[in-house]
């Protein structure tokens, strides 16, 4: 992580404080999806390291070629694609409830509020994955504190006119 990461880490874990979210939206939208990424890649590595170490052994060398592409290329890409799909339907529903508070937001501050707001949530579920709780119980775990962030992110905008 470099300086500008470390310093969006500190003010995303500083949300929904006024201060850190003008921060954060000042941001550019390079510097947002750069977070995303390595924050996913901090999280999920520990996924990549048993996928690696847990393949079989009899493989031939094309399979194990093709096994380490998939654990080394495709399952980050396709964390990163979900996440930004993610992100990208929860923001329109942090738009929608923007829309319904009369708050004044474009699409584009509420994308990237919701990415870094994503940050507890994200921690909390994969630890909850780790420690092995039910499903529905790490979604709650997810849901929960974004509905919160979001809400209370979105209230510190002025109402319109």
């Amino acid at each position: 992580m470099d300086v500008d990461q470390m310093e969006s880490l500190k003010l995303s874990l500083r949300l929904p404080k006024k201060e850190a979210l003008f921060q954060l939206n000042r941001k550019g939208i390079t510097s947002t999806i750069g977070y995303l990424f390595v924050l996913l890649l901090v999280l999920f590595l520990p996924n990549i390291y048993s996928a690696i170490t847990t393949f079989e052994r009899e493989l031939t060398e094309v399979a194990r070629g093709l096994y380490m592409a998939q654990a080394l290329v495709f399952y980050p890409l396709l964390i990163i694609f979900l996440i930004v799909a993610g992100v990208t339907i929860i923001a329109g529903g942090g738009l929608l409830l923007s829309k319904i508070l009369k708050r004044k937001l474009r699409y584009q501050q509420v994308w990237k509020m919701t990415a870094y707001a994503l940050t507890l949530p994200l921690v909390f579920s994969t630890l909850s994955t780790y420690i092995g709780l039910p499903d529905y119980v790490t979604v709650l775990v997810f849901i929960t504190p974004i509905s919160y962030l979001l809400y209370k992110m979105i209230t510190v905008y002025p109402k319109r006119p």
